[in-house]
Parts: structure tokens; C-alpha cells; sequence
């Protein structure tokens, strides 16, 4: 995801496909914004996923955990026509010293003894003419609470790179426009569901998948030769019973569990009535059947929408779908849960190519 919105700097202001994509643009009926404002609220109110489980929920929704490595591939569509490509990778880091890299080397960071996730990706587009590229590297702990992250963002005249850092009650952002450094700052409340832009889809798959969401991201403002940071609130809300319609086949892991005589569909999606192929029994005599996979590039999904609620003027929209099933390649060894497969930033459409999920020994 892009980081910040400046119409002076992109040519193509959907290349900015920014979290905010983003603001005095489409004027919003007001009368809309409330109750969907309102509705939101509410539905936040009993919200059972929070900053104190975001661990728990991790490892009982995603399974992330030592030695797992997982990368996604997808192309990028402006309407029909296929304009680039991006590449999403998500590994578990175990007591190590990381060190994020500038042009400028006395702003390099360094994370002693680090654990906890390690996010990269790496985005090249073309439209009209015009070449995007942009190279994101994040870390961030057990909770996925932020530590550090870098981006770099280059088009033909211009170069901008962002190192953001964490302390107790601050964000700090460090600019390098074209080999001039500049830097700011914004407070935060401690105790704040705070993450780093640059992880908020693989964020965005570790919840329950139902509650609405009050969450807040830094974003950034390169307008008027200033560059600034700020903290943006939004709110999350999920949406079941998508399709992501997919250019690529895929592999779907779909499961029937019958419990003391009782038959009910799992949450990882339809099943297969016919031609068990695999029985398991647990402790509890819970009886799990695994079917046949569907090969299919139809993917069941949920639908997970950004809302900024910082203004009420707002263009454009970004949202993801998350597969419902554990997915793989045809050819693929592990399946992979909760697969992000397919993204929504304005007018551009990210659509998964390919996913692969190991565990390293």
C-alpha cells in the first residue's frame, strides 16, 4: 500500500494508492457518512478481537509461526489492462540484528536482537508512460505492533524513501527527497491499535474476520516541497460471502466436522459431500473429514474496507479480499491460510498470481 497522497508528485494519482487515496475530492453526502459512521460504531461496541489477543489470534487463524516463510505474487489491473506487478513476502524473524538500508548511510537503521515479523514488498507499475516502483521493508512484533519500517518510492523525476520509527508515544518519520533529509513527528495514545501502512492487509487477515475495528496508521503528506507526518484513524469492517474471481486456478482445502452426532459446515468454507479422503478422530471425539480439493479460480472470500473517519470528504476506496479456505498452488507443497487474494486501492486492482508457503528447517 502506498503511503501517502500528493498530487503534485503523481502523475497518476491512482498509483498513490494510498489508505487515504484520499482527501477534498467527491463530495460525500453527509447524511450517508453518519449512518454508516453510526453503524460502524455499534458494531464495534461488542468486538471481540483487541490489541491484548492480536498474538492469540494469530497463531489460531494464521498458524504463523517459527521458520514460516510466505510469498504472494499478483498483477496489478488499471480497468482490463494489466499495468504491473507486486510481490507481498511475510517471514518470521527470531532473535536477529536487522538493518534497513538508505541511500543516505548515516540514516540507516539497525534492530538489535530482534523477533517477531518481517514484511517486505516490492510494487512496479507503468501507466501512460509513466514508471512506478516502490520497495517497502517493515518489522514488527509478536503482536504486530510496529518497530520499524522503510519505504522507497521512484518515478521518472522523482525519488522519496521514508524511514518511520516507534517510541512510546511518538511516531517518527525521517525523509530523503532527492537526497535531502527532513523529519517529523506525531503523537499517539499508548495502548492505541497503531500499525505500520505498510503491513495492514497481512494486519487485516489476523482478525476474526467480523468485528468492526477502530484502528489508526501514520500516513504522510508531501504537498507544497513539505513532507509531514500524521496519524489517521479508521475503521475496519468486514464483509462474508465474496467471490474473488481470479485469473489463475487455485487449490482449495475444504473440511466437513461432525461433533457428538451433529454435522455443520466449518468456517473455512463449503465442503465436497462426496468421496472423503481423509478421517481424523480427536480426543474430545470430534471427527474431522477432509474432502477432495477444488481446483477453481472462483475464491471464497471475505471483504475487508478501510474507512478514514478523520474527514468527511474522502475519494476512492481500499479494500481487500482474504480467502475463506486455505489455498495453494496446483503444483504447491502447504497450503496457506488466509491468503490475501486480491486488493482494491482506487481504481487499481491487485490480483493474486501465485502464493507460496514454506516452512523453513
Amino acid at each position: 500500500m502506498a503511503i501517502y497522497y500528493n498530487k503534485n508528485y503523481c502523475n497518476s494519482s491512482y498509483l498513490c494508492y494510498n489508505i487515504l487515496i484520499m482527501k477534498k475530492s467527491l463530495t460525500v453526502l453527509l447524511v450517508i457518512i453518519v449512518i454508516l459512521t453510526f453503524s460502524l460504531s455499534l458494531a464495534g461496541c461488542n468486538q471481540s478481537f483487541g490489541a491484548k489477543n492480536v498474538r492469540e489470534q494469530i497463531e489460531s487463524n494464521l498458524g504463523w509461526h517459527q521458520s514460516a516463510d510466505e510469498v504472494c505474487l499478483y498483477d496489478i489491473f488499471d480497468g482490463d489492462v494489466n499495468v504491473g506487478t507486486h510481490a507481498s513476502e511475510m517471514c518470521y524473524v527470531y532473535k536477529e540484528d536487522v538493518t534497513l538500508s538508505t541511500t543516505v548511510e548515516d540514516q540507516n537503521r539497525t534492530l538489535e536482537n530482534f523477533s517477531g515479523y518481517k514484511f517486505l514488498s516490492q510494487t512496479y507499475a507503468e501507466i501512460d508512460g509513466v514508471v512506478y516502483e516502490k520497495y517497502s521493508e517493515s518489522y514488527a512484533d509478536l503482536n504486530l505492533s510496529p518497530a520499524l519500517s522503510y519505504t522507497k518510492e521512484v518515478t521518472s523525476d522523482k525519488s522519496v524513501e521514508i524511514i518511520t520509527s516507534y517510541d512510546a508515544k511518538r511516531i517518527n518519520a525521517t525523509f530523503i527527497i532527492d537526497g535531502e533529509i527532513t523529519e517529523s513527528s506525531v503523537k499517539y495514545k499508548a495502548g492505541a491499535m497503531l500499525y505500520d501502512n505498510s503491513y495492514v492487509y497481512q494486519f487485516a487477515r489476523a482478525t476474526d474476520l467480523t468485528s468492526a475495528l477502530s484502528v489508526s496508521f501514520p500516513t504522510y503528506s508531501l504537498a507544497n516541497g513539505s513532507a509531514d507526518i500524521a496519524k489517521s484513524n479508521f475503521t475496519m469492517s468486514y464483509l462474508s460471502g465474496i467471490n474473488a474471481l481470479l485469473d489463475n486456478d487455485f487449490l482449495l482445502e475444504r473440511q466437513f466436522v461432525e461433533s457428538q452426532g451433529e454435522s455443520s459446515e466449518s468456517s473455512e468454507g463449503a465442503f465436497d459431500e462426496k468421496n472423503p479422503v481423509k478421517e481424523e478422530t480427536d480426543e474430545e471425539g470430534n471427527v474431522t473429514i477432509t474432502y477432495p480439493f477444488t481446483k477453481t479460480s472462483t475464491i471464497p472470500s471475505y471483504k475487508c474496507t478501510f474507512t478514514n473517519v478523520d474527514s468527511a470528504l474522502v475519494r476512492g476506496s481500499v479494500s481487500c479480499c482474504i480467502a475463506a479456505n486455505p489455498i495453494k498452488m496446483p503444483d504447491g507443497d502447504r497450503f496457506s491460510k488466509r491468503v490475501v487474494v486480491m486488493i482494491q486501492e482506487g481504481k487499481m486492482t491487485y490480483k493474486l498470481k501465485s502464493v507460496k508457503y514454506t516452512l523453513k528447517i
